[in-house]
């Protein structure tokens, strides 16, 4: 029986976006708790992305993709690089979290048995993978990873994932939380977002710096609401940011809306009064918890998975409609004229969204998981050579 915590293994990770959201940042977690653990890591990323800049501030180890991202079938044969890598490194385990790039995983480790695979969902799925060749492949992961249960339904019915493969993880935030609030500013409100560097298109931020500077003009509030937008990339590094200021200035929010810059962005979810998500891709945003769990109330965009996370534990914040500018800033009003509700609500809720939510409960699934599978594949491997005896 293989045992995580005795057992070096040597693990490979493979994110390939040109994002900075959640799947990167759990990608990056998880790197850390296998490396903490005494494991031997591997990150196969793109060269230059974000998540490659993070990997190395960490002294990760990355390997990196070559060519186009293309997994047409046709073009598998450029992966070679990646199957290369499974030999050089005497890889024991994979986990991927790219869906597109889970087939042709599962297709070339169809010939390493010995190599187990794991996949981590954070995403919505909008297509059906029930052919043929979808299904083969499917049948080489180990085990599914999935945030909260409310996925289980969805991930089973659109790629016919069997419900024994799966294991329910949280999504490991509130590592360091702050007990008061204390420290912050009682002279204005001050609302934080964030976004990555990669982003293109103002369009997704219009709404919610819209929203805040049509509050403080409605003046219902006895004092003014601050936006920070914070990124981890300079802002001087965004293809966005002239324009994001253009439109600051055409509305007149130039005193309320400001471009901040942040080491950490989980960090900046402590040091503001209510946090506004605005990852419309996935069903549960980290920073949304991580924020919760830091007594911030939270305005996330409505999906099944914000609607039940607070039909379950209350109104520990408010969802709205992705795009909905009028909706944003009513929920934000609601929010700070009965600030203290939500507080108190934080405060008798925090226990138990630590327990499925946290840190610690995170990495005890996250490893025995991998050690169930390792598990599994060294059985599998030692019933084949008894049956060639």
């Amino acid at each position: 029986m293989a045992n995580i915590f005795r057992d070096q293994q040597n693990i490979l990770y493979v994110c390939l976006g040109s994002k900075w959201g959640t799947r990167e940042r759990m990608a990056i977690k998880d790197c850390l708790i296998a490396r903490e653990t005494g494991h031997n890591i591997f990150l196969y990323c793109i060269r230059d992305s974000i998540i490659n800049m993070k990997a190395k501030e960490l002294g990760i180890d990355c390997l990196f993709h070559v060519g186009s991202i293309s997994f047409n079938f046709l073009k598998w044969h450029k992966l070679n690089a990646f199957v290369q890598y499974l030999t050089k490194f005497n890889i024991s385990l994979v986990h991927c979290y790219d869906i597109s790039f889970l087939w042709p995983a599962s297709f070339y480790l169809k010939r390493k048995s010995k190599i187990s695979l794991v996949f981590t969902f954070n995403h919505e799925i909008k297509k059906f993978y029930r052919k043929f060749w979808h299904r083969n492949l499917i049948r080489r992961i180990d085990q599914v990873f999935l945030p909260i249960k409310e996925m289980a339904d969805g991930v089973h019915g659109h790629l016919e994932v069997p419900i024994r493969k799966f294991e329910y993880t949280g999504l490991g935030v509130g590592k360091d939380i702050n007990s008061n609030n204390s420290d912050k500013s009682s002279g204005a409100w001050f609302v934080g977002c964030a976004v990555g560097g990669h982003e293109k298109d103002i369009n997704f931020l219009k709404p919610a710096i819209s929203a805040v500077n049509s509050l403080n003009t409605k003046s219902s509030l006895v004092k003014k609401v601050k936006l920070l937008i914070y990124s981890e990339v300079p802002w001087e590094k965004f293809l966005l940011r002239d324009s994001v200021k253009e439109f600051i200035s055409e509305i007149g929010a130039i005193d309320h809306i400001f471009l901040e810059f942040t080491d950490d962005v989980s960090k900046s979810c402590r040091m503001v009064d209510a946090w506004i998500g605005l990852d419309t891709k996935i069903p549960i945003e980290d920073l949304l918890v991580n924020s919760l769990l830091n007594n911030v109330p939270s305005l996330a965009p409505r999906t099944y998975a914000t609607k039940e996370l607070f039909r379950k534990r209350g109104r520990l914040g408010e969802t709205y409609k992705p795009g909905d500018a009028r909706e944003i800033r009513e929920k934000i009003e609601k929010i700070f004229v009965t600030y203290t509700d939500y507080l108190n609500r934080l405060s008798k809720g925090k226990e138990d969204l630590t327990s499925d939510f946290g840190f610690e409960f995170y990495k005890n699934q996250l490893l025995m998981g991998y050690q169930k599978i390792l598990t599994k594949r060294e059985r599998l491997i030692r019933n084949k050579r008894l049956k060639r005896l």
